[in-house]
């Protein structure tokens, strides 16, 4: 199997785990370099975006973050916490999160499940957040934990994990990552989308590249220097450990493929060179300022490639980036995920209003609502007045000198917001932004904290014989739905996690009516929040209120009885709490 081959090409499983525990080690252990105390000591950013998985998939068990133990989760219509999800043979019958155990079974290397858009949001179900079987299979409600994907568990303890990271649409690949590059998925349809699905993959025989102008050209007009790192434009003899996986979404674009290779958008976006190359431009000096990573297929973490095969390559960037204190000193290397497969996450996402989503915003929803139909695919997808997004939750870690100490903070951010932190340090504005994206997802500076020099070293986790264990996890049975379930979920670790300062302070007043229950709701603060309001025993959707900075907004729910329970969602704990603890 090409799998047991790639392992054997890792060479020693002994030497291979000392390097994985070193790399975050060093990382951990090497102060910022910059003077400033600001925003304006980071010389380099680096993006760093894995593939498919969720928030709860992943850390729904490290301790501190909004995970299992959410101590006010979304109750479903029937009254039911949302962990008791209806299996997709029998709805109702309840089926909770379960134990991807590595242990004793091959889920390293489960298969993908369901992502396409009309999937995504038929397990949202409009903030109902009760379809997630009947969309995905029962999969979807498996877990890891520390003992499955000990060096992702490893960084979250050693830098800034972000437990509030959205996916920017509830749909696939693609088109996420067309929002981490360019900030937009055309919702206008005048440059080639609205682009909601990997159906219309460019490589697909009579699709157009697309012709709006991404974020690598705005900084290459600017000045401002930028790169994608990438092992390859295309697998080798298929082999799933070379390439780039068709995930460097700037070749989906016109300017980059209708251009010789000499030209300077060419040399930045299509020039293969990965982790070697980007070592090799550490160790000179001359990392850009600006710096995409894009994997091949085998390292992404995509299923059914193993997590572990992603920290390998984690683990080369890292020691590719720390070879060079001086570099590393002023750099900040975010590692996020496009979007969650099909794997549960139990936090609705912030969704704007729409009109098939009651609801009102205080902010422009221009470029938010999919009321376009794709002029090259005409029958393939409806104008079905669905928000594009956001979606479910998935897995970012910030990385650097400033974000050191196993911190999380919790303020709401999308893929645009990676966008925005170029933004914010190197001032190339990306005018594809959407004003109600901006309003709700944050720029990650708060992920940060610049005025501190932590030279604190890291305890990690052993990884002996890491790569030779999952070797063998690769031969174990393949993991089974249980049939029968205690109520009850894994518990999530203990302990408290240090948290980034958050500024959010919504009110909410509720008045009731002979026809239900008026809202009023205001938004002191400079940050924009979305606030959903549920009522107990009632299969209507939810009512999604969007409050930009300052909003003041009120709004009517005719309900069948009075209104008996309110959640703020997917921000209440920062209503209840500003701080946004769990």
């Amino acid at each position: 199997m090409r799998r047991r081959d790639f392992l054997k090409s890792l060479g020693a499983g002994a030497t291979l785990t000392a390097f994985l525990g070193s790399s975050v080690a060093r990382a951990a252990m090497l102060p910022a370099l910059g003077r400033s105390g600001t925003l304006e000591d980071v010389e380099h950013i680096v993006v760093f975006m894995q593939e498919n998985r969720s928030f709860d998939h992943y850390f729904g068990h490290l301790s501190g973050v909004r995970g299992y133990n959410d101590r006010f989760p979304l109750k479903l219509p029937d009254g039911k916490p949302v962990w008791f999800q209806g299996r997709m043979d029998d709805p109702t019958r309840p089926i909770l999160p379960f134990h991807f155990n590595t242990r004793k079974t091959s889920a390293q290397f489960l298969q993908d499940l369901d992502h396409s858009w009309a999937s995504q949001h038929g397990a949202i179900a409009g903030g109902l957040m009760n379809a997630w079987p009947i969309n995905k299979t029962d999969m979807t409600m498996g877990y890891f934990q520390r003992q499955d994907i000990p060096f992702h568990y490893a960084l979250a303890d050693a830098f800034t994990i972000c437990d509030h990271y959205f996916t920017s649409l509830a749909g696939p690949t693609c088109p996420n990552r067309c929002m981490l590059f360019t900030g937009s998925i055309d919702p206008e349809g005048h440059h080639g989308g609205p682009y909601i699905d990997d159906d219309t993959h460019l490589w697909t025989k009579g699709v157009k590249p697309f012709t709006w102008t991404t974020y690598a050209e705005r900084l290459q007009k600017a000045g401002i220097s930028w790169r994608v790192y990438q092992e390859g434009l295309h697998e080798e003899d298929h082999n799933p450990m070379t390439g780039n996986f068709g995930e460097n979404a700037l070749l989906y674009f016109q300017a980059f493929t209708d251009i010789p290779d000499s030209s300077p958008l060419a040399q930045r976006a299509r020039r293969p060179g990965g982790v070697a190359a980007l070592r090799e431009d550490v160790l000179r000096n001359r990392l850009p300022q600006v710096s995409w990573i894009v994997v091949p297929a085998g390292y992404s973490e995509h299923p059914s490639y193993p997590p572990a095969y992603g920290a390998i390559y984690i683990a080369r960037v890292l020691d590719a980036l720390t070879s060079n204190p001086e570099v590393w000193g002023k750099t900040v290397l975010l590692l996020d995920y496009d979007e969650n497969d099909g794997f549960f996450d139990h936090v609705p996402p912030p969704q704007p209003p729409t009109p098939v989503r009651p609801g009102k915003s205080t902010v422009s929803t221009e470029g938010e609502i999919h009321n376009r139909i794709n002029p090259d695919w005409p029958t393939l997808y409806s104008a079905d007045q669905l928000p594009y997004g956001l979606g479910p939750r998935a897995p970012m870690i910030t990385i650097s000198p400033w974000s050191k100490g196993g911190y999380v903070c919790s303020e709401v951010f999308d893929h645009t917001s990676v966008i925005r932190f170029i933004e914010k340090r190197f001032g190339v504005s990306e005018p594809n932004i959407t004003p109600w994206r901006r309003a709700i997802c944050g720029d990650l500076t708060s992920a940060f904290d610049f005025s501190r020099h932590d030279e604190r070293k890291v305890s990690l986790p052993s990884t002996a014989n890491y790569v030779a264990t999952v070797h063998h996890e690769s031969t174990l049975p393949a993991p089974q739905v249980p049939t029968e379930q205690a109520v009850a979920i894994d518990p999530q670790e203990t302990g408290l996690r240090k948290r980034r300062p958050l500024a959010y302070a919504t009110a909410v007043r509720l008045e009731a009516t002979h026809q239900g229950v008026r809202l009023h709701l205001h938004n002191p603060s400079e940050l924009g929040v979305v606030c959903t309001a549920y009522w107990d025993g009632s299969r209507e959707l939810p009512h999604h209120y969007t409050l930009g900075a300052g909003g003041v907004c009120q709004g009517s729910c005719r309900v069948p009885h009075f209104l008996s329970n309110l959640f703020i969602l997917p921000l209440r704990v920062q209503i209840y709490r500003t701080d946004g603890c769990p």
